[in-house]
């Protein structure tokens, strides 16, 4: 049990190869994908699957329809969202066919802010930081935008989701 406090033993497949993870009590939706050995604690939830890429998902949960489908059709314990495997389960997910323009765009653009991401860490200067944040910005809108293309919303559906995820 020490010093780590661990007590249920859990399949050593789950923090390896291709995944994704989110905290499950939190105020800010935000999933991780992550293609190394990472060990975390029963505070995060593990998505691991093979019938889509997880990259596409990624994109898919991050963007503004997928939070805004969590805050209003999630679980809640007071001001936060509880991210448990039966709201995500009931998420209706929008599988394209295999080599479809929108999922291959939104896995690029997927790679691009993990890219970004790791390399805000490294920078000292605030002008630069500011710069990639509104790089990693623009790339989050343009996911938003092809993952409403797919679901073929209109611009008021657009619009709502948009104001409501503010």
């Amino acid at each position: 049990f020490k010093p780590y406090g661990l007590h249920r033993p859990r399949e050593q497949r789950f923090f390896e190869g291709e995944k994704i993870f989110s905290l499950r009590k939190t105020k800010e939706v935000s999933f991780t994908y992550t293609d190394f050995p990472c060990y975390v604690s029963r505070a995060f939830l593990i998505i691991k699957t093979e019938d889509i890429n997880l990259k596409y998902l990624t994109g898919l949960l991050n963007s503004s329809l997928g939070v805004f489908w969590l805050k209003v059709k999630g679980k809640k314990q007071g001001e936060q969202l509880q991210i448990d495997k039966a709201p995500l389960l009931e998420i209706p997910i929008y599988k394209p066919e295999e080599n479809n323009k929108e999922q291959e765009e939104v896995i690029k653009l997927v790679d691009f802010i993990r890219e970004l991401t790791n390399k805000l860490q490294d920078i000292k200067l605030d002008s630069e930081k500011e710069m990639i944040e509104k790089q990693i910005l623009a790339y989050e809108e343009k996911i938003d935008d092809l993952i409403f293309k797919l679901y073929g919303l209109n611009k008021e559906e657009i619009e709502t989701i948009k104001e409501s995820v503010k």
